[in-house]
């Protein structure tokens, strides 16, 4: 890694004559995975997400719920780090991006104040694909490749 910060990095991009990525347009800080949003992003993240691209956040939050019932405990991409949300029994502190029926004191990342995202390393992914060689966990193994879940 060369240590370029975000400018420098779009300053290479435009020379070289290359269209920069559409979610920067939008005023995402990375470009990972767009169609169908990441889920390593933030309460932040999702909640633009919510803004920009309601499908995409209802389709998320669909897979959130589907993964939530088959499991039989809340499957989630967010968690609340507030102190409060911490002193809350096991797995209450998880935010859903909707409201889940059979989970209503899990609060969703519509209802909590989030910071706008921000990158976590300029010009790199946010950690997709940086241990790719490490076995992945099993939820992540099977969310990832057992596309028959869906």
């Amino acid at each position: 890694m060369l240590g370029y910060d975000k400018e420098k990095c779009l300053e290479i991009v435009n020379e070289a004559g290359i269209e920069v990525p559409r979610a920067y347009k939008y005023g995402f800080h990375n470009n990972n995975c767009l169609k169908t949003g990441c889920v390593q992003g933030g309460i932040g993240y999702w909640q633009k997400m919510y803004r920009e691209f309601p499908d995409k956040f209802n389709a998320m939050a669909k897979i959130e719920h589907d993964l939530t019932n088959l499991r039989g405990y809340q499957v989630t991409m967010c968690k609340h780090q507030s102190s409060e949300a911490k002193a809350k029994p096991d797995r209450e502190n998880l935010l859903f991006l909707k409201p889940h029926p059979d989970y209503p004191n899990n609060l969703t990342v519509l209802d909590v104040k989030a910071r706008e995202p921000k990158p976590l390393m300029d010009c790199n992914g946010i950690g997709c694909a940086v241990n790719d060689l490490n076995k992945p966990n099993p939820t992540a193994q099977e969310i990832n490749y057992e596309l028959e879940l869906f």
